[in-house]
């Protein structure tokens, strides 16, 4: 059951990321415009700095995006796992912390999550990140499973 349980939470969480990454980089300027609503938001409530970040929302959203399908594909291919894992821990803690803020505050009504494929009000996106958390979590605690398929020498 631990192994089953292991795999389904990187299959799970590898896809997720994967089908999210794929919808927003086909409209990186609509994951722009939900990044500068994030950024206006957080220059006003945190840190001023934050409004020197909106001009480079495109570059950032496509970066965002590309590294959302890399660390998918990392995941599922089971490439450097404990960095994947850690890097996608680090991402979902981030994304939790955000869309927490949003809803607990009723900032930015739409996550932006899955661009316009699925809209998903903040708690509802909140809710998205804490299963994501818990699959990740089961990898992480569990990372000796995961075996590479790039382990012998090519």
């Amino acid at each position: 059951m631990k192994k089953f349980l292991f795999q389904f939470s990187r299959i799970f969480v590898g896809v997720l990321f994967i089908i999210s990454g794929l919808i927003k980089l086909n409209d990186p300027i609509g994951t722009a415009i939900k990044l500068e609503e994030y950024f206006e938001v957080f220059s006003l409530d945190f840190f001023s700095a934050f409004a020197y970040l909106i001009p480079a929302s495109l570059y950032f959203a496509v970066i965002l995006v590309v590294f959302e399908v890399v660390l998918g594909i990392a995941l599922l291919i089971n490439y450097r796992f404990k960095l994947s894992v850690n890097l996608l821990l680090a991402l979902i803690v981030f994304f939790s912390f955000l869309t927490f803020y949003s809803a607990f505050f009723n900032k930015v009504t739409d996550c932006g999550c899955f661009g316009d494929a699925l809209k998903l009000t903040p708690w509802q996106s909140f809710g998205k990140d804490m299963i994501l958390l818990f699959f990740l979590i089961i990898l992480y605690k569990n990372q000796k499973q995961a075996k590479s398929i790039f382990s012998s020498p090519i």
